[in-house]
């Protein structure tokens, strides 16, 4: 079994193609993403096709790419060093081979996790987007202390603290929602509000700060509860 994240991450890769539909009250999301291995070679990267149903992953498709012309002729993969490949395209000055490098697939996973969570916050968190879609309902400048939430996702509040990002509750944990992440991080309860840090907008928390910023001169006054 071949380790995935020793030759691709999320930090090189590009989405084919995203289809997105709702069935029986759940939100489904079809990609096909390219990842480009920047470790060992250029001539091996990885094509996926995935589904993800609410908070789910499942993989569909995998297949190496492994891409060949007069500089760099057919050899084996540099990944796993399979010799038996499939030709999937062919041009005067470029051949592309198919074949699978027997990846493990939990890490394949763990990395499409990711590449959605970036997705997700590539698309959601423009200025644009945040001001069309999300709401402010407390501000403490001084403190760097602020609530926002999303407007188009019923009871889908954040907090920010500590330089953290926490999806916030008024009224049990069951009620804490997030489209940005497996929500798996421990829970805080503090002063009944119940609290749980979001691991994919955290590492984003001053680029939020910065765009409610950006609209305090249109909003009310929020800076007291």
């Amino acid at each position: 079994m071949v380790n995935f994240k020793e030759f691709f991450t999320i930090s090189s890769y590009e989405v084919i193609e995203h289809l997105s539909r709702t069935e029986n009250g759940k939100n489904i999301d079809e990609y096909e993403v390219i990842l480009y291995n920047e470790n060992v070679s250029q001539t091996e990267n990885v094509t996926i096709k995935f589904k993800k149903v609410s908070d789910e992953i499942t993989v569909e498709k995998v297949q190496t790419l492994s891409y060949f012309d007069q500089q760099h002729p057919k050899h084996p993969c540099k990944i796993c060093g399979n010799e038996v490949m499939v030709k999937e395209n062919s041009t005067e000055e470029l051949d592309v081979y198919a074949h699978n490098c027997s990846f493990n697939y939990e890490e394949i996973e763990d990395c499409l996790r990711e590449l959605v969570e970036n997705e997700l916050l590539q698309d959601g968190f423009t200025q644009e987007e945040f001001e069309r879609h999300y709401g402010v309902n407390y501000r403490d400048d001084d403190n760097q202390q602020y609530g926002f939430y999303d407007a188009q996702q019923r009871d889908t509040f954040y907090t920010i603290f500590n330089d953290n990002v926490y999806h916030t509750s008024y009224r049990g944990p069951q009620e804490l929602r997030c489209k940005f992440c497996g929500m798996d991080e421990e829970l805080l309860v503090v002063d009944g509000a119940f609290y749980q840090k979001c691991t994919a907008l955290t590492p984003h928390t001053n680029r939020i700060i910065h765009m409610i910023e950006a609209r305090k001169q249109n909003e009310p006054d929020v800076t007291k509860r």
